[in-house]
């Protein structure tokens, strides 16, 4: 039986659990480009050996550059798709609050190069990118959909950062309704909700958590990272990795294709 893993660790000194034999590990991880780059990153991700990373926050040429950095470094080959969230239109490209997401990855209002990506070990499908409704108080958000190829089929793939400031509902639910779909799905990101939050229910109502309880923080906030799975089921504990190169921790668990 395939597994489909993504690998948390809770900041043990012995380092993260390894993947069960024959395991898919997934792991989500906001980055926090800009405070961080690649040469920090990647012996992160080098030690957890995701088959699928999920990125938030970071720009797509720092994706790339990471996973040359695993390629060469660590013998770690890793396709790259990129999710850079663009501002809808050259009005909104150019308002202050998403004027820069440009600069931040060293590129003008209208070539947006910022937002989120996935490495995959695995063969991938073309990205879908869909940008949510815009906020005038804060950055351009939406969401990255690719299928992943794994021995035991095709799995859906959805990564997002949401909002702040009262429209992590809307959000939330917008990005569930991108993934009521048939087959094996995981929607992952950084949702900005901590999980007592009502606004997570349209994702609840249709997946499963690898964190039900909510117990593995993912900052020093607490936990506002998830992985939610429909057609796949966790083959044991999420952890979360202690780390230096991002505010956030990776989340990361292994789960097996299942009911």
């Amino acid at each position: 039986m395939v597994l489909l893993g993504l690998t948390v660790a809770c900041g043990a000194p012995s380092g993260p659990t390894p993947p069960p034999a024959a395991a898919l590990r997934v792991t989500t991880w906001n980055v926090q480009t800009g405070a961080h780059d690649p040469d920090e990153w990647a012996p992160v991700v080098a030690d957890l050996r995701p088959d699928v990373l999920a990125l938030q926050e970071v720009c797509t040429r720092d994706a790339e550059g990471l996973a040359e950095l695993l390629r060469r470094d660590h013998g770690l080959e890793y396709a790259v798709v990129r999710g850079p969230i663009r501002p809808p239109s050259p009005a909104e490209a150019n308002a202050p609050v998403n004027a820069a997401l440009g600069p931040a990855c060293d590129t003008g209002p209208n070539d947006v190069l910022y937002g989120v990506a996935v490495l995959s070990r695995l063969p991938v499908g073309p990205p879908r990118i869909v940008t949510f409704p815009p906020d005038r108080r804060d950055e351009q958000r939406g969401y990255l959909s690719v299928d992943v190829t794994t021995p035991a089929g095709p799995v859906a793939v959805l990564n997002s950062h949401i909002g702040l400031d009262g429209v992590q509902s809307d959000q939330i639910r917008r990005l569930a309704d991108g993934a009521a779909r048939p087959g094996p799905t995981v929607v992952l990101g950084d949702l900005n909700v901590d999980p007592t939050d009502p606004d997570l229910a349209p994702l609840r109502d249709g997946f499963a958590e690898v964190d039900p309880s909510g117990e593995v923080p993912t900052t020093d906030r607490g936990k506002i990272d998830y992985i939610f799975l429909r057609g796949l089921v966790a083959a044991g504990p999420p952890q979360s990795p202690e780390v230096t190169a991002s505010d956030h921790r990776p989340l990361v668990a292994d789960v097996r294709v299942g009911p």
